[in-house]
């Protein structure tokens, strides 16, 4: 694993390398009209045939290399659907925000976010024994594995309950109607969203959460 101080440089940087695809594809949405935009923000290496992978890694195979930190450069109420998954913990609260802000920007009215982040909860089960964790590092105790699995290193900047999320949500313009804690209901389960279907297969301990756009 590549240490998370390098990757803090990395990303420091990489705000500043992606500026000039956010001002070409931001002219470029604007100028070419596409009513069908089916989004996979922070693609990592799970790239998606069908949408349009968005990521910050130049290393991974993607459609657009983008920092989220700059918003995004489709056109608002542009969008049909946007799948985002164990990315938005990589960010600290006010930065997760400005994006679940621009997520509901882009959405067209009646559009669905389907975002996963790891669960507050799967951790409390870890700590009862429930569940166990041990990576990227091995501990034997329960708190210590929650722990490692809730911060991964320093890599993730902060935890999730469905109740912190809603309030983000809310902040970021979503209705508390339109806030579905997917995952108490469903789990992980695979849904149809207009021509893709998605599941969070390689994640099973996630908090699911769906966001419609009024």
């Amino acid at each position: 694993m590549i240490s998370q101080q390098l990757k803090n440089i990395y990303f420091a940087v990489n705000r500043y390398l992606t500026l000039p695809n956010h001002y070409f594809n931001k002219i470029k949405y604007a100028v070419f009209k596409n009513d069908h935009l089916y989004l996979h923000l922070g693609s990592g290496d799970d790239y998606k045939p069908g949408m349009i992978n968005v990521e910050g890694n130049i290393a991974q195979k993607k459609d657009l290399w983008l920092d989220f930190n700059n918003g995004l450069p489709f056109k608002t109420n542009s969008v049909s659907f946007i799948f985002c998954c164990h990315t938005l913990e990589h960010f600290y609260p006010q930065q997760a925000i400005s994006v679940i802000k621009e997520i509901h920007r882009v959405l067209k009215p009646g559009s669905i976010a389907r975002i996963a982040v790891p669960s507050f909860d799967h951790a409390l089960e870890i700590i009862q024994g429930i569940h166990t964790s041990k990576w990227p590092r091995n501990f034997e105790d329960g708190k210590s594995q929650a722990i490692n699995y809730l911060f991964c290193e320093g890599q993730h900047k902060f935890a999730y309950t469905f109740e912190i999320f809603k309030r983000f949500a809310k902040e970021a313009g979503f209705k508390d109607q339109n806030i579905f804690h997917y995952s108490k209901e469903f789990g992980i389960a695979p849904k149809k969203y207009g021509k893709v279907t998605i599941s969070e297969d390689d994640v099973p301990d996630s908090l699911v959460v769906e966001l419609t756009k009024e």
